[in-house]
């Protein structure tokens, strides 16, 4: 293993011990405030929160700037914090300006169901009067789109995005808030305009 590797590995277990909060410094405190704020007020969880830490970490390439007077346990927890403190306002940009799910009425509430792990919501409609428009190119085109939209989102977030779900009846599920399932579906959501760009779909 390169010296370089070993440093970002390192630092990676330093960002995640930084994140448990654990010490009694004045910093360590702020960080467990800010970390449960982002977990209780804005539905994020854990992973969420250590892999945009971990992702900013990386590609700002802090990693080259560590102060060699300074212990890297010491540098990454001030990075954490400083870290938190973005992740804050971006959760709070987000409550303020996107208060609803707008992809194209993905994520709008329907009738529960009762197959949470099937894939029903795969099958076709009982109304089958465009399948004779649809060419073989066509359906290769919707089923690769589905792969992306199962692979980013899950079967059951992506049963609640193209409607076949509630989003409470998920929320109840997992046993959390419907305020902090949306948040989460909104974000996952977001990203998905990304991997649909990658994809050439945008």
């Amino acid at each position: 293993m390169t010296g370089r590797q070993e440093l970002l590995n390192q630092s990676v277990r330093e960002i995640q011990n930084a994140l448990s909060g654990n010490g009694k410094l004045k910093i360590n405190q702020k960080i467990r405030l800010k970390v449960r704020s982002l977990s209780e007020n804005f539905g994020l969880e854990r992973d969420e929160i250590e892999n945009d830490a971990v992702e900013e970490f990386l590609s700002r390439e802090l990693y080259e700037k560590c102060n060699p007077e300074k212990t890297l346990s010491t540098f990454c927890t001030h990075f954490v914090s400083y870290s938190l403190n973005g992740q804050l306002r971006t959760e709070k940009r987000h409550r303020k300006h996107h208060q609803t799910v707008s992809l194209d009425g993905l994520a709008q509430d329907t009738h529960d169901n009762d197959w949470a792990y099937s894939d029903e919501f795969l099958e076709p409609a009982e109304d089958q009067s465009l399948a004779d428009h649809i060419t073989p190119e066509d359906f290769l085109h919707a089923k690769e789109l589905l792969d992306l939209i199962i692979k980013h989102f899950g079967y059951d977030d992506a049963a609640v995005a193209l409607g076949c779900k509630s989003r409470q009846a998920e929320a109840k599920r997992l046993n959390i808030t419907h305020d902090a399932y949306c948040k989460r579906l909104q974000r996952k959501i977001g990203s998905f305009k990304i991997v649909l760009k990658e994809a050439g779909y945008l």
